[in-house]
């Protein structure tokens, strides 16, 4: 086998399965998650684990960002997530409780921070 015969080949190899298999999901009915699927706003009363979360980025180094400006607002316990969506976010999961929940999200809203709550992944 040349050279060049055996790059095609490992191309091949590598190209055709991430041709071919979002194909054949997709032939099968599934369908890949949109980012709004990875955002399950929690409703008024929700009795799940709850995030108060602070945003979305599409980079690590821009949700750190938004990390510091929300740590420095007194949320010193909030992380960075991935989201499931090949998104960053910034969250606090201490919630244990919607009452908690919606006082935490005003005191957010009342420093400036833009903040929701939902519902945490399961």
């Amino acid at each position: 086998m040349t050279r060049s015969t055996a790059r095609l080949v490992a191309a091949a190899i590598i190209v055709v399965p991430l041709l071919t298999y979002p194909l054949v999901v997709a032939a099968d009915g599934a369908r890949f998650p949109s980012r709004d699927d990875c955002v399950q706003l929690a409703a008024e009363g929700e009795t799940a684990a709850l995030d108060l979360v602070f945003g979305r980025r599409d980079t690590y180094a821009e949700a750190v960002e938004l990390l510091e400006q929300v740590r420095g607002v007194g949320y010193v316990d909030a992380v960075v997530r991935g989201d499931g969506c090949m998104r960053w976010k910034v969250l606090y999961d201490g919630i244990e409780s919607y009452a908690q929940g919606a006082s935490s999200l005003a005191q957010a809203r009342a420093a400036g921070l833009e903040a929701w709550l939902e519902v945490e992944p399961g």
